[in-house]
């Protein structure tokens, strides 16, 4: 492992004054995310290393001699350490004695402080060169230490004596990232006649795949002839990211189907093909979770199928393509209190669950990420809400985030633990990969493991700044180490002085709606205006956004819903089904400053790490004043948006309408639910 010191100091090359004169290094940033993950369980693994009242019960199991000795330092210190370092090192110091834990402990305190600095001196908004040379001073004399104690001068100057406007954090590992082109893309059709002809295509209920059909084909230009969907401007970019490919193409796509999917499939496999006789080593890595599908199997399957079949019948596809299924199970699992320790992981089990289209625990790759040329010279990376599948992604409101330039390569790079997770060599999580009698499991790679893993790792030390802007990537990560959206939207949020505009598909996460309300308090003037969907797919009566939506309104936050629509679509089996449009958006933005945009629900189980996750912050003032400016327009006309309550709270609960009271207190009690959730469980 790479000491801090030089860590830190290495990190100091990757400012943007350096970006500027045509290089942005991401080795460090690299780095700096390894260590954060290489050290979590250090600093964070034991509960009492979380929670306070957890490491007191802890000491007060310690003999009486010691009790006395960790409570004296605690009290000594605990006005100089942080709470987060506090906690580790009481533990590893007196709970289990460690000194190497203990010095690990010291270090991240100094890494954390060098990034903040760093962090400082980046941000596009604040930028301060001597906080630059201020940790670089800070990294060099821990160098040539090579050790800390609770008195380094390192730990203990105050930093905010010195730079009053600082933050004395780092949100994220990476920081901030120079050097990009960015541009937010928020375009498709949504009309009734739209669904419709998504419907009497469906390829399920006795309906098919017909690749003959003049809209199976991917149309270049809006003139051509082929499928309508590659026409809008969400769809067409990632058309466009792929006929530019030359060296890869890297997906991680969560819902993948319909004629949108066979057409994408079809389309990124002739393209291969092509890219091949240009460049032998040309190389395609599809990531997906097969074990949650959320009741389109149906549609998903076939095009899954259909990339397997023609990947193995031609030799030159074989070596190029891999179609990996991701590994979810080492996800903080997203049923709470517990509940998935009572299904026993048996063979048995395994069976009837994967039958079911929702995968019980609820730790799902939620990605919708596309990275083009990683290694290149101006590397793409396309991410946030939208799907690709016909009825989830065709019709729904959703944004995108374009990224050119060295965030893009970071983008993969933090998807190297996905490739290595799906390529695992424990027999226990390779058990629960799903379909394995249909050829899905990842078996047959194995003996490729490292040539996978060695060509996936972005290896490429700095890459040629191609724009202006600043990216900060926020994520979940495969193993829900990394869990940084929550946190920087609070950051956000607790930093707005004019307004903040908010589309999401969800919006009960109980932090989230807490810092809302706490900044609305903080300054009465601010706009805080959240468009919200409906949750119409779930005929619940806005369920579950509607567990907080009352108590912000009440502080003031205003709130209202995408006018959806919703219609039927009739099988060539007979069998019918209403398929509802989502206000599916994922993007908050603040004061015309900053945007976080991705695909991370405003909910308790994506927040925490279940979900694999992945969006960026940005500071592009003209992407987001046009994003603002569409919000209000959409915000202000009636035929878009209305009044999330129609009169008082009705709730539905299995096709039963509640009574006013009834809904009322089941919305109370899961709002309390939700508000103690991490105190029952301890997290």
């Amino acid at each position: 492992m790479m000491k801090v010191g030089a860590l830190g100091a290495a990190l100091l090359m990757a400012c943007p004054a350096f970006a500027q004169t045509a290089q942005v290094s991401l080795k460090e940033r690299i780095e700096a995310m390894d260590y954060y993950k290489q050290n979590h369980d250090v600093m964070f693994a034991a509960e009492a290393c979380r929670r306070p009242e957890t490491l007191l019960t802890e000491i007060r199991k310690l003999a009486a001699k010691n009790q006395e000795q960790a409570l004296a330092f605690v009290k000594k210190v605990e006005n100089q350490v942080p709470e987060k370092i506090l906690l580790p090192l009481v533990y590893w110091k007196f709970i289990k004695p460690q000194p190497a834990n203990e010095q690990k402990v010291l270090k991240y305190w100094l890494q954390t402080r060098i990034q903040a600095l760093r962090d400082y001196a980046d941000h596009p908004l604040k930028k301060n060169r001597q906080a630059q040379e201020h940790a670089r001073g800070l990294a060099l004399s821990y160098s040539r230490t090579g050790s800390l104690s609770i008195a380094s001068t390192q730990l203990l100057e105050n930093l905010k004596k010195r730079f009053p406007e600082m933050d004395l954090y780092s949100l994220v590992a990476g920081g901030f990232v120079a050097g990009n082109v960015v541009e937010l893309v928020s375009h498709n059709t949504v009309s009734p006649e739209h669904i419709d002809w998504f419907n009497e295509r469906s390829i399920f209920n006795g309906g098919k795949l017909d690749f003959t059909k003049p809209y199976m084909k991917m149309p270049m230009s809006e003139k051509d002839e082929g499928h309508p969907a590659f026409k809008d401007p969400m769809f067409a970019r990632i058309r466009d990211m792929i006929a530019s490919s030359q060296q890869s193409i890297f997906i991680d796509i969560f819902l993948f189907g319909g004629t949108m999917g066979g057409t994408l499939s079809k389309f990124l496999l002739d393209q291969t093909s092509l890219k091949l006789k240009a460049n032998p080593n040309f190389k395609v890595l599809l990531l997906h979770d097969f074990a949650t599908n959320y009741n389109m199997k149906d549609e998903m399957m076939p095009i899954f199928q259909y990339l397997k079949d023609r990947v193995a019948g031609d030799p030159a596809l074989r070596s190029a393509v891999y179609l990996l299924q991701a590994n979810i199970q080492r996800h903080p699992p997203g049923i709470p209190f517990g509940i998935t320790n009572l299904v026993p992981k048996t063979d048995e089990t395994f069976k009837a669950l994967e039958k079911r289209n929702t995968y019980y625990e609820s730790k799902i790759d939620h990605s919708k990420v596309i990275v083009v040329d990683a290694e290149g010279e101006a590397p793409q990376a396309y991410f946030g809400s939208k799907n690709w599948s016909d009825h989830s992604g065709g019709y729904y409101y959703d944004n995108a985030l374009y990224v050119k330039g060295p965030a893009a390569a970071l983008v993969q790079a933090a998807y190297y633990d996905d490739v290595d997770a799906a390529l695992t060599t424990n027999q226990q999580e390779r058990k629960w990969f799903y379909f394995k009698e249909q050829g899905f499991s990842n078996e047959a790679y194995l003996s490729q493991r490292e040539k996978i893993l060695s060509w996936f790792k972005v290896k490429r030390t700095s890459y040629p700044a191609v724009g202006s802007q600043v990216v900060r990537l926020a994520e979940a990560n495969v193993d829900g180490k990394i869990k940084d959206v929550r946190n920087m939207l609070v950051d956000m949020i607790s930093k707005a002085q004019n307004n903040i505009y908010m589309e999401q598909l969800f919006i009960y996460d109980p932090y989230i709606n807490d810092a809302l309300m706490k900044r609305k308090s903080q300054v009465p003037s601010l706009k805080i205006r959240i468009l919200a969907d409906h949750n119409g797919n779930f005929d619940m009566g806005g369920l579950p956004n509607t567990l907080y939506l009352e108590q912000l309104m009440e502080h003031g936050v205003e709130v209202k819903a995408r006018k959806t629509l919703g219609s039927e679509a009739r099988f060539p089996n007979g069998k019918t089904q209403v398929y509802h449009q989502e206000n599916h958006r994922k993007i908050t933005s603040i004061d015309g400053q900053t945007m976080m945009i991705g695909s991370s629900n405003l909910n308790p189980d994506t927040l925490q790490g279940s979900f694999r996750e992945f969006g960026a912050q940005i500071f592009d003032a003209k992407e987001i004043g046009n994003f603002e400016k569409e919000f209000m327009a959409a915000w202000n006309d009636k035929s878009q948006t209305g009044p999330f309550f129609e009169g008082q709270l009705q709730l539905k609960v299995l096709g039963q309408e509640l009574t006013v009271e009834q809904s009322k207190l089941l919305n109370d009690l899961g709002a309390a639910i939700f508000r103690a959730k991490d105190d029952i469980e301890k997290r």
